[in-house]
């Protein structure tokens, strides 16, 4: 077991219940005895005010990213990997390990990809994978910013952005004072 595992953020909790995440979002499979998932959450940000609204949360097991992931093109499969691949800077959260810092916060407190402070976000997305009830801190959680992630859609084919849209719409619609918003905005898990 990793050296690197702690009790999973309050940060990634589930916004429903205030805990972990009990079950996977598609498949129901239980997540807290040693599966291992990834929690996501997509948040808007309104820095004049300095206030937060959650847009969505997910808890995926792997074997559903498996199945989701399989759903997408491999033309768009390849460029996510590529922009990844050249993009993501994880020095952030490699010196967080080396100091030991376990602290979420400081975890996703810039983009990987852009560098961008999360409070001069408009938008951004964290993103954490777990085993059982216990986050792994190695190269999650982070957070990438709005723009990062309006580059990545650029590079997806329609295909893609049809799935994750479809996807989105099957299982956490927003709410209906929120649709206008983000019906606009393709939904992109990563």
């Amino acid at each position: 077991m990793s050296l690197h595992m702690r009790d999973i953020p309050k940060i990634f909790f589930s916004s429903e219940t205030g805990a972990p995440t009990k079950h996977c979002k598609v498949c129901g499979k239980f997540l807290l005895d040693e599966a291992e998932y990834a929690i996501e959450k997509a948040f808007v940000h309104y820095p004049t005010t300095g206030t937060t609204d959650l847009i969505w949360e997910i808890a995926l097991c792997t074997n559903c990213q498996e199945s989701m992931m399989s759903e997408i093109s491999i033309e768009s499969q390849k460029k996510m990997n590529a922009y990844f691949a050249t993009h993501s800077n994880l020095s952030h959260q490699q010196q967080l390990l080396q100091e030991e810092n376990f602290n979420p916060e400081a975890w996703v407190d810039q983009c990987i990809v852009k560098g961008t402070k999360k409070a001069g976000c408009s938008q951004f997305q964290i993103t954490g994978r777990c085993l059982g009830n216990q986050m792994i801190f190695e190269h999650t959680p982070f957070m990438i910013s709005g723009a990062a992630m309006d580059e990545l859609t650029q590079l997806l084919s329609n295909q893609t952005i049809g799935t994750m849209n479809k996807f989105r719409d099957q299982h956490f619609p927003p709410p209906e004072d929120l649709s206008p918003l983000f019906r606009d905005k393709d939904f992109v898990f990563i």
